[in-house]
């Protein structure tokens, strides 16, 4: 497993804030019921996967927490399936720069979107809570339900940070090898 490449400065904690924010913003504000205190469809499902595209296991998991928590407070829900939930899918999201180094490879893209749905969706239904509080015909409705949401913003999630964040915030935010190059200047010569 490799190491986590992602700085820890301020401007990794303010865009992993701003992530946060905006992802408890959209949980809060915009929620489609489509089973009543069972499955909702919202843009949330975006930030958490998000923060775990940009700040991998650890980004993912806060963010997703953070988020989380915006979501029950909501209500519309069992009060800690949000929570759970959110979590999974920054886990989902990201666990996958912990296995390849290159963001832009489509392994990569397929293990964000894959860990975003079947991770972050379809696990916390069908393991944590609804089996406990639903029938498993409900619980894997729902379930299904999550796991397309999942796999549907994962790659809005992957646009985002290529298209947005990479070229703003991405020489802060990313680890890069360092590559070193010896330049011949004219003062050089003279020495």
């Amino acid at each position: 497993m490799l190491s986590m490449p992602i700085r820890t400065n301020t401007i990794t904690v303010t865009c992993m804030a701003m992530i946060a924010a905006l992802g408890i913003a959209a949980r809060f504000l915009i929620r489609i019921p489509l089973v009543p205190n069972l499955v909702e469809l919202t843009p949330g499902f975006l930030f958490s996967e998000l923060s775990g595209v940009v700040g991998g296991l650890a980004g993912g998991m806060l963010v997703g927490a953070a988020i989380g928590v915006g979501g029950a407070i909501a209500g519309g829900e069992f009060p800690l399936m949000p929570m759970i939930g959110n979590i999974f899918l920054g886990v989902g999201t990201g666990y996958a720069i912990h296995f390849t180094k290159d963001r832009d490879s489509l392994r990569y893209a397929l293990m964000v979107v894959l860990g975003g749905g079947l991770i972050g969706g379809f696990v916390p239904d069908m393991t944590v809570f609804l089996p406990l509080t639903e029938s498993f015909q409900a619980a894997f409705l729902a379930a299904l339900a999550d796991t397309i949401q999942g796999l549907f913003w994962a790659p809005v999630a992957l646009f985002v940070e290529r298209a947005v964040i990479r070229p703003l915030l991405g020489h802060y935010l990313y680890a890069y090898p360092q590559q070193l190059t010896l330049e011949r200047t004219e003062r050089d010569e003279n020495v």
